[in-house]
């Protein structure tokens, strides 16, 4: 696994506006094309150069019917005059998410306007989210547009699950990323509401590509039933965010952004996941009359062998654990390991391999119900980049590192959640449960699969 350099870009610095509006039913359409003026307005006051707005920032996005403009609302033409007809006026370009219809029916649009209200270019979402296909048709070309900023991309809210996404626009050269979103939830408060875009993948999508990653999102709900959790966000290249909104109202957040003259790209050459065990197409082991639940015990080792080491790893034993990894076995330790489990299938990733999803996607497509992270560098998002992986293609991700400050080994389950983790910076040792069946569900929500 190794970083190519990606090819030059020309040297630009915008200021990204990101506009956070307050999501409205279809009946309130005419209030939601006034709030994406005022965004407008309101950016070029705060001088910036580019203002991105929420997916189906017009009429909205819980449509309940193909043709919302039957309704009697303003049409999607109408509504892209008045939008262009702002940038030209304040001077700004716009990125708007829009329902309109496109040759294979209504389409769930990012349209691009430049400062003179050209449309430049559109995008439509080609990942459709659960009820989204219920209305929507979904696009089928990247996302990339010719802008005097230079290459910029287009992903549309769920599409940022899917790291293919992602990485075709970065390697189509669009070194920023607009993501017109609809975060939803749910929750007993909007403070409480989180969501996995929000709290590591974004994160992950631009490190993994080396790019700037800008998402405005709506806050509050539609219909009482379809909540949005804010929280819009600008991420840089390093994976950090550098700016974010508030969870409930509305909100303009700005930064200024800059196109690396040369961007690092993770590419996989020659890397894959190494199998641990054989993929079984039956078994009557204990594992499957346990109904696929297997304990899992990791024991975070030290360079220098622990005092309490033998009593720890004793204790694991004695809790019931079915295997037992060491953060500091070799591949073919865990293949040993893993060899005896013949209902589960184990896959190992090494090193920066984990950095791009291709290893981690093939493994999971071959059937690996778990990876295991061996090595990961220092300086790597480590847990965002675990959670992504396992998110993405609903697996499950052992993380085996040495005690250290900015990481700790940890199993994180198919929705992406950490389910025990080791002492930071210490020797340790945790046991969890790893249910089988959980890996081998790849129905995100209705309607939506992983791969």
């Amino acid at each position: 696994m190794i970083a190519r350099p990606a090819r030059r870009v020309r040297d630009v610095t915008l200021r990204i506006a990101c506009a956070q509006l307050r999501a409205r039913p279809l009946r309130e359409a005419v209030a939601a094309l006034q709030d994406i003026l005022d965004a407008i307005r309101a950016a070029k006051r705060q001088r910036a150069d580019l203002v991105v707005l929420p997916e189906c920032a017009y009429p909205g996005y819980v449509l309940l019917a193909r043709d919302p403009y039957r309704t009697g609302i303003p049409s999607a033409a109408v509504a892209l005059e008045k939008i262009s007809a702002a940038a030209a006026r304040h001077a700004i370009h716009v990125v708007v998410g829009l329902a309109r219809h496109g040759r294979a029916g209504l389409e769930n649009q990012a349209v691009f306007i430049d400062d003179c209200g050209r449309e430049l270019g559109t995008y439509a979402k080609s990942y459709l989210w659960s009820f989204d296909t219920r209305w929507f048709a979904p696009g089928s070309k990247p996302g990339v547009v010719q802008t005097r900023f230079g290459k910029l991309g287009a992903m549309i809210c769920a599409d940022g699950r899917v790291p293919e996404i992602a990485q075709r626009l970065a390697r189509a050269g669009a070194w920023l990323i607009v993501d017109p979103t609809a975060w939803v939830s749910y929750g007993r408060s909007f403070g409480e509401m989180a969501n996995p875009q929000v709290q590591f993948m974004l994160r992950a999508r631009a490190f993994e590509n080396g790019v700037w990653i800008a998402a405005a999102d709506k806050c509050g709900s539609e219909h009482a039933a379809v909540y949005y959790v804010g929280a819009s966000q600008i991420v840089s290249p390093d994976g950090v965010v550098v700016a974010q909104a508030g969870v409930t109202q509305p909100e303009l957040i700005v930064a200024p952004v800059r196109a690396p003259r040369r961007r690092k790209v993770f590419a996989p050459r020659q890397a894959r996941a190494n199998a641990l065990n054989a993929v079984p197409a039956r078994s009557k082991g204990s594992n499957a009359r346990r109904g696929g639940l297997v304990w899992l015990g990791l024991y975070q080792a030290s360079r220098a062998k622990s005092a309490h080491e033998d009593d720890a790893l004793r204790t694991l034993r004695a809790q019931g654990a079915d295997v037992i990894v060491r953060t500091d076995a070799s591949l073919a330790m865990l293949r040993a390991v893993f060899r005896p489990l013949r209902d589960l299938r184990a896959a190992c990733i090494e090193g920066r391999a984990m950095a791009a999803p291709e290893c981690a996607r093939a493994a999971a497509r071959a059937g690996a119900d778990l990876l295991v992270w061996l090595g990961a560098p220092l300086r790597f998002p480590v847990l965002e980049l675990a959670r992504t992986r396992a998110l993405e293609s609903r697996i499950y991700v052992l993380v085996c590192v040495p005690p250290r400050a900015d990481a700790s080994s940890c199993l994180v389950n198919p929705d992406g959640n950490v389910v025990a983790s080791a002492l930071g910076g210490e020797a340790s040792a945790f046991i969890a449960p790893l249910e089988i069946a959980a890996a081998r569900r790849k129905l995100v929500v209705p309607g939506t699969r992983v791969l």
